[in-house]
């Protein structure tokens, strides 16, 4: 009984998630407008600059079957398109992907759908590049770790995930009564890729490998926002169980605070790396000016 009660409560939760957001995006998205898409009133500004530096750190998708979640008006669609081979752009609401077909149906190579992306369904191997702008921020943990799993397999071996989010608060100024949106911390989204492992059908094992983190510099210099995110990782295949990054190393081993301690016995107070004085020095005059 006890198990039963365990999954209505679990599927209670997931409903309240989806009729909260659902809800919290009917009323932000009256008008289809970047401006309502950013929640900013500076969004024409911030847009110019900040959508070509996150499609830089994207990378080309020329000739690449690419899915774009989350992709409302076509903020980002209408570049994505122009590139890929094909796309498929998904958004949860009915009137802003309508609208998205509207500007960009005439293109020719993108397939427009409305829906969940946590509800989602696609061949295994079927895209080369999963690409979603605030996204993740709307869905409940145990969906992010559902959606992972899903976009794990729906990527091509050395296929691309992209995502960017809004940690720790919001990146526009709209005032907002209530606000369902999940302001996670960098190393949460960490711990859900970091946790992902698939046993392919010839035995070997899947997971994301990072290959780069970044804040969008446009919200520094426009906002003094850091805490807007892009992560880039990429699909890999391995024969063994398990991932041995070396960022894992760093994080888990040598910068730990014993091995921090260890070095500082050895080399003395302050060394945090086996380079001695110098490099030291240079370490941490770099970490004093990011701190600052």
């Amino acid at each position: 009984m006890n198990g039963v009660n365990g999954t209505d409560n679990v599927i209670g939760k997931l409903a309240a998630e989806r009729s909260a957001q659902k809800s919290y995006w009917t009323e932000h998205s009256v008008e289809t407008t970047v401006e309502a898409m950013m929640l900013d009133s500076q969004a024409k500004v911030i847009d110019k600059e900040e959508r070509p530096e996150v499609l830089g750190m994207l990378g080309s998708v020329k000739g690449k079957r690419v899915m774009e979640l989350g992709a409302g008006i076509g903020r980002f669609t209408g570049d994505l398109g122009a590139q890929a081979k094909s796309l498929l752009a998904l958004d949860f609401i009915q009137r802003l992907i309508e609208e998205n077909e509207r500007q960009h149906g005439h293109m020719g190579n993108i397939t427009f759908k409305a829906g969940d992306a946590c509800e989602l369904e696609a061949e295994p191997e079927s895209f080369d590049v999963v690409f979603t702008n605030w996204l993740l921020m709307y869905l409940g943990d145990d969906e992010v770790s559902k959606l992972m799993h899903n976009m794990l397999t729906w990527l091509t071996e050395g296929g691309v995930l992209f995502f960017r989010e809004s940690c720790f608060k919001p990146s526009g100024d709209k005032k907002r009564g209530n606000n369902p949106t999940h302001y996670r911390s960098p190393k949460d989204y960490f711990a859900v890729v970091d946790a992902l492992e698939l046993q392919e059908s010839d035995g070997q094992y899947s997971h994301f490998e990072l290959i780069s983190c970044k804040c969008v510099d446009t919200y520094v210099r426009v906002k003094k926002n850091q805490s807007q995110i892009c992560w880039k990782w990429r699909k890999v295949y391995t024969q063994e169980s398990g991932k041995k990054e070396f960022r894992h190393f760093l994080d888990n081993q040598q910068y730990q605070t014993n091995g921090i301690l260890r070095y500082e016995r050895i080399f003395g107070q302050g060394y945090v790396s086996t380079g001695g004085f110098e490099t030291t020095k240079v370490c941490t005059t770099f970490v004093l000016s990011v701190s600052a």
